[in-house]
């Protein structure tokens, strides 16, 4: 009994850790573009998720002999100091700011964008959603510490390879499932997948530049008032 315990103590926390390495904006906003796109949604998915499972697998390999410890301690300190760091503020708040001078500028000497050709097919490769999800797994300030408490997990529960490979399943398909299941009940409600399809496009057209001037001109400012706060 005390053996099932620990197995469900193990499973269930490598599960959550994939669940929490899956947690990245750029996958589910690709994943978005994906399924409003309504177009080859199994196959794009299915090569964002192997990127996903290779890159985990071979930090997971990596991370085996290696104890990042020390090197998570110290991205940690240079990030505070970054932080603290009122010029870091003002040069980011005057970036946004330049930014948003560029796209408002451009909308007023072209109030009118001009129509984008029609293309019969999404112009996004397959093949890149395998490096996106490669990048994810692999680069990001949290996928060391995930990969190697993953690791400390399956070591500390079994000490037959083939066992610690089989829990670290469990890790892979946790992190798969959010992406798999989305794809998978999107082919279930074809006519909502049509209608969204058809607003995306819509807004796909659309002039957004004055949104984005302002979004820019907003973060400016925010920054820029950061840096001039007195308690950091």
């Amino acid at each position: 009994m005390t053996e099932v315990a620990r197995w469900l103590a193990a499973l269930s926390t490598l599960a959550g850790l994939g669940l929490s390495l899956g947690l990245n904006p750029a996958l589910y906003a690709a994943t978005a573009d994906v399924l409003a796109q309504n177009t080859r949604i199994v196959t794009r998915i299915g090569w964002m998720i192997a990127g996903l499972a290779v890159g985990a697998s071979a930090l997971y390999a990596l991370l085996q002999g290696f104890d990042p410890t020390a090197l998570v301690t110290a991205a940690e300190e240079r990030a505070t100091d970054a932080v603290r760091d009122a010029r870091v503020d003002a040069a980011a708040g005057a970036l946004f700011l330049v930014g948003a001078v560029a796209v408002t500028g451009w909308k007023l000497r072209e109030p009118t964008r001009p129509p984008r050709a029609a293309t019969a097919a999404p112009r996004t490769r397959t093949w890149s959603y395998f490096v996106l999800g490669l990048g994810c797994s692999v680069v990001g300030f949290t996928t060391l510490p995930i990969l190697y408490l993953a690791g400390r997990v399956t070591d500390g529960v079994t000490g037959e390879p083939v066992l610690r490979i089989a829990a670290f399943a469990v890790f892979l398909v946790a992190l798969a499932a959010p992406f798999a299941g989305l794809a998978g009940a999107w082919s279930l409600f074809p006519a909502t997948a049509s209608r969204i399809e058809r607003i995306y496009a819509r807004l796909t057209r659309a002039d957004h530049r004055l949104l984005y001037g302002g979004i820019l001109a907003a973060a400016g400012l925010v920054c820029l008032t950061v840096a001039l706060l007195p308690v950091r």
